[in-house]
């Protein structure tokens, strides 16, 4: 009884002098670690999207729409019309701008053309009429200062033949002005401006084209119609707060998961992800994450699960998918699971 009374006395002291020891050491910061499965595990929440994000199209021109071409779950091809907007102010545009084009270059033409033989033979004739008239003004104005030196004719009348020989004169030397300006041609200052004019009508056509063609919305991309909120006789454009389609390419299937700020400086490219889907027991679908944001955001997908923290920042991943089915629909949410060391 006496021995066990001193083996267990010196028990004692030695565990004392254990943990007197130990309490007297500096702090380590060695944590134990975790769980062999839990160190290869990342879960994060997530959902289905296309290739692309969702697309929101908006018309460039404000007005009202007057077909929708499309229905939601429609695949469209790159630069299908999607819907059409009134459009007859702009094609009564368009067809003002081509006629002054056309005036434009028919003056271009006829000015570089020159004068036709026609106009010239006018012009000469018109200058040989003034021309006899000037003569029998001038032979009536001789008459007329013979009877004036003689008293048999009064003053007025000089004067008056005169004056009609200073007229006469003026229009012969206008006449010979336009056969010389039909004879020598537009100047080449007037060629250019003319043929700047084409060119400004040309412009005004081609924006007039443009405008058209923007009372058609059209799809940038081959994409699925994820979105049709709008219906023909509203109103739509650029500064509307709702767009007129929502499109995405759903040609191959992506996850965009966001993983908690615990795990996120664990995630790398290349990883391998297992999605799952509450609505689809039992199915797995399998991908790699191929892209990883290069920051911390707010949280902003929620699962409502009892132990979910809220207060907490994520990192935003991309995962692609390697098979999907016709069950799997852009927004529909997942749970993933990212396998570390597993290629």
């Amino acid at each position: 009884m006496r021995y066990l009374l001193l083996a267990a006395s010196v028990t004692v002291i030695a565990f004392l002098g254990l943990t007197i020891d130990r309490q007297s050491q500096p702090p380590s910061e060695y944590t134990e670690p975790l769980p062999l499965d839990q160190q290869e595990r990342i879960f994060a929440a997530g959902w289905i999207e296309g290739r692309t994000e969702a697309i929101e199209l908006r018309p460039q021109l404000a007005g009202r729409i007057s077909e929708v071409r499309v229905v939601e779950g429609d695949e469209v091809e790159q630069g299908q019309t999607l819907l059409v907007l009134d459009d007859a102010e702009y094609r009564h545009a368009l067809s003002l701008a081509k006629a002054e084009l056309a005036a434009a270059e028919a003056r271009l033409e006829r000015m570089r053309a020159g004068a036709r033989s026609e106009e010239l033979r006018e012009a000469r004739a018109l200058l040989a009429a003034k021309e006899a008239e000037l003569e029998r003004a001038r032979t009536s104005l001789k008459r007329i200062e013979g009877l004036l030196r003689s008293e048999a004719a009064p003053p007025q009348e000089a004067d008056d033949a005169r004056a009609l020989v200073k007229s006469l004169q003026a229009q012969v030397d206008a006449a010979q002005a336009r056969i010389d300006l039909l004879e020598a041609g537009a100047r080449k200052e007037d060629i250019r401006i003319a043929e700047t004019e084409v060119a400004a009508r040309q412009a005004q056509v081609a924006l007039a084209e443009v405008r058209l063609q923007r009372c058609r919305l059209k799809a940038p991309c081959a994409a699925k119609v994820l979105h049709v909120p709008v219906e023909p006789g509203e109103l739509a454009g650029p500064e509307m707060p709702r767009p007129a389609v929502v499109l995405s390419d759903t040609s191959k299937l992506r996850v965009r998961a966001y993983v908690e700020e615990l795990d996120a400086p664990r995630v790398e490219v290349g990883m391998r992800a297992r999605v799952t889907v509450d609505g689809l027991p039992g199915k797995v679908f399998v991908g790699k994450v191929q892209r990883i944001s290069p920051r911390m955001m707010r949280k902003t997908l929620f699962r409502d699960a009892p132990e979910e923290h809220y207060d907490v920042k994520t990192r935003e991943i991309w995962i692609d998918l390697e098979s999907a089915d016709d069950a799997l629909v852009v927004g529909l949410r997942v749970d993933v699971m990212l396998l570390r060391g597993e290629s």
